[in-house]
């Protein structure tokens, strides 16, 4: 499988300690987030570099644009506003909520910060998604109040899990979200699992769907049936058959370093951040995901 790589390094602007990331030594936060906005452009975030980036493929792969980022982030995503504009939220950490940007690209690509909305409460806002209707879906999954938001909907997944990130399948109008059992530590942590649950919109109650050992996963996305999930403990990305009828797909390479984040384009480019390199990692999996 074809893959190609974007380094993106930037400054540790906000003086975050270094993590010890599984047995491969001590790392500050670099790349987490990503987020198609159509087949050539995606916006990324840099959590210790306090930035967020536009990039576009057919002009090379160094960012288009960047801006400043008040606040720690771990993902992003964005919803169209109409013609070349786009709505962004960006996740809080503790810091922060999130913070929601605009991004115009007509006449030259701009992002204007809207809002950086406070946290109501010391949770840590880790998830962020719009769903197929606009509506921005935000995950909280530890602190003193782990919950999710899916507009003004709030509901929680049983102790002891929270939620890392959320989804929305459009196919069968149902959200999954994924959460782990542990959360990484400044020492490597020996075991976790990884769990995914399912919402109706109408049930209010989250169901488990699967139960995995060994992974750790802070993203996922529905993706022609299969939900897509990155883990870190393997240094793979999986794509989940939730019915359990087919086998996973497994994605594996030396170019995924602890990834963090994952998004598809519509035609099935993937993109990865790799957490420890730095990097996004582009790859086609429209042949791969039957």
């Amino acid at each position: 499988m074809d893959t190609q790589v974007i380094q993106w390094n930037e400054p540790n602007r906000a003086n975050t300690p270094p993590l010890h990331i599984a047995s491969r030594g001590d790392r500050y936060s670099t790349v987490t987030g990503v987020w198609w906005l159509d087949e050539f452009r995606f916006v990324a975030n840099h959590r210790s570099g306090l930035r967020l980036a536009l990039f576009d493929m057919r002009e090379g792969l160094a960012p288009v644009t960047t801006v400043a980022v008040p606040h720690l982030s771990d993902d992003v995503a964005a919803r169209p506003l109409g013609g070349d504009s786009w709505e962004l939220a960006v996740s809080g950490c503790w810091d922060a909520s999130h913070s929601v940007y605009r991004l115009d690209c007509e006449g030259g690509s701009r992002f204007s910060l809207i809002a950086s909305h406070p946290a109501p409460n010391r949770s840590f806002c880790h998830g962020v998604a719009y769903d197929q209707t606009g509506r921005l879906c935000l995950t909280y999954h530890t602190g003193e109040d782990p919950r999710i938001l899916i507009g003004d909907q709030l509901t929680r997944l049983p102790p002891p899990w929270g939620a890392r990130d959320i989804c929305h399948d459009q196919d069968q109008d149902k959200y999954h979200a994924v959460a782990v059992s542990n959360n990484p530590q400044r020492t490597a942590y020996q075991s976790t699992s990884m769990s995914v649950w399912s919402l109706l919109p109408s049930s209010g109650t989250w169901d488990q769907t699967l139960n995995i050992d060994n992974v750790h996963s802070d993203a996922c996305q529905m993706f022609r049936g299969r939900l897509w999930v990155p883990d870190q403990a393997g240094d793979r990305v999986l794509g989940l058959d939730l019915s359990q009828d087919k086998p996973p797909i497994v994605i594996q390479g030396d170019c995924l370093d602890f990834p963090h984040g994952l998004s598809i384009s519509r035609r099935g480019m993937l993109a990865v951040t790799s957490y420890g390199s730095s990097s996004i990692v582009l790859l086609d999996v429209s042949s791969a995901s039957n």
